[in-house]
């Protein structure tokens, strides 16, 4: 593997320098890149070749997190950054922008806000971005205070989650506000953040850059949830995920589906973040949406070509199978409402016959 990840504070000297300073800066530093370029290029195999520039843009997904305890996990795009190297035997100059935690508000309000990722997103003929996950946490966290009717602060998912199950289990009637929650979920906040978001990429991506994001994927897939909780945690990641395919074309990106990729299985034993089979798999689903082709060089061997038809041939069936899954999730969740409705109308008519039986105890007793 052969890429090279930008620092950030490269760009920000390039502003702080001026006048005589910058002019002599930059004598010395065509003259020490050319010496390098030359070396590197060689090295790669291509010579004469311009580096490929890659963004990479998300959350802890991306950044390559792995627990405590759990082996090292090298995130995807540091594996597409190598694939692109093996295809096209140029370098690849890899700017990473990645933060554990980092939700759709915080990557438009600080990361794309930044000189010098909006510079680095200009000259990038690959974008990728991995985003949502916290903003549906976070949701979810402030849901369940919500239905529980408390002020708990979770710190994580799981235990929101396991307070939700153990106040079910004391009162199943939470089930009707579980019910209710859905179409009081905020999915207006989120297309606002994800439409901006895309806006803000937009105003400094170069008009031939590919770029891809990643949908959502259910955490809790492995979890062993009442059927109706289950169906409110697919039904709110699949409306979200609605909102990426909306607004694909328009703003001209390809999206990798990992809802019912199977990556559910493949996580660390929090249950969460993918471990490194799982990162493979994203790389082998991105590089799928992207047309890598265009980066291959003449002397790509027999190995490469075979290992893009093998990710493509893959990648194609688990495309259709997440098709098929995101159609039954949309089938769950048209039949949950319809649920969730008839339940309220027939505790609206138990308690409307309960206050009448009432009534008439009373004028009976009055008589």
């Amino acid at each position: 593997m052969r890429y090279k990840e930008v620092p950030g504070y490269f760009f920000r000297m390039k502003a702080a320098l001026t006048g005589i300073v910058v002019l002599l800066c930059i004598i010395f530093w065509e003259m020490c890149v050319s010496a390098a370029a030359s070396e590197e290029v060689q090295a790669a195999g291509v010579k004469g070749e311009e580096p490929i520039f890659y963004t990479a843009l998300g959350d802890s997904i991306p950044n390559g997190y792995y627990g405590a305890q759990e082996p090292e996990v090298t995130g995807y795009p540091v594996l597409l950054a190598g694939d692109l190297h093996k295809i096209s035997g140029r370098e690849v100059w890899m700017s990473r922008y990645t933060k554990n935690g980092l939700t759709t508000k915080k990557l438009n309000a600080t990361v794309l806000q930044e000189p010098e990722v909006q510079e680095l997103l200009g000259q990038a003929e690959v974008i990728t971005l991995t985003i949502g996950s916290n903003d549906l946490m976070n949701e979810f966290k402030k849901v369940s205070r919500e239905i529980l009717n408390n002020e708990t602060r979770f710190l994580t998912a799981d235990e929101a989650l396991l307070a939700l199950q153990e106040g079910i289990a004391e009162n199943p009637l939470l089930l009707m506000n579980v019910a209710s929650a859905i179409a009081g979920w905020d999915y207006e906040a989120f297309e606002n953040q994800w439409v901006l978001a895309m806006e803000n990429i937009s105003a400094c991506r170069r008009e031939d850059a590919q770029m891809a994001v990643t949908t959502i994927y259910n955490p809790m897939e492995g979890r062993e949830l009442p059927g109706t909780l289950n169906a409110v945690v697919e039904s709110v990641i699949s409306g979200m995920n609605e909102i990426m395919w909306k607004y694909e074309e328009e703003y001209d990106y390809q999206v990798v589906d990992l809802f019912g990729s199977g990556i559910e299985e493949l996580t660390q034993s929090d249950g969460l973040h993918p471990n490194q089979e799982g990162q493979d798999m994203i790389r082998m689903l991105m590089e799928n949406e992207l047309d890598l082709g265009m980066f291959r060089s003449k002397e790509s061997d027999e190995e490469v070509l075979k290992m893009q038809q093998e990710l493509e041939e893959t990648a194609r069936k688990r495309a259709l199978e997440a098709q098929e899954k995101r159609r039954q999730a949309r089938m769950r969740r048209i039949m949950l409402g319809a649920a969730a409705a008839g339940l309220t109308l027939l505790l609206a008519a138990g308690i409307y016959a309960a206050v009448r039986k009432r009534k008439g105890k009373k004028r009976s007793t009055e008589n």
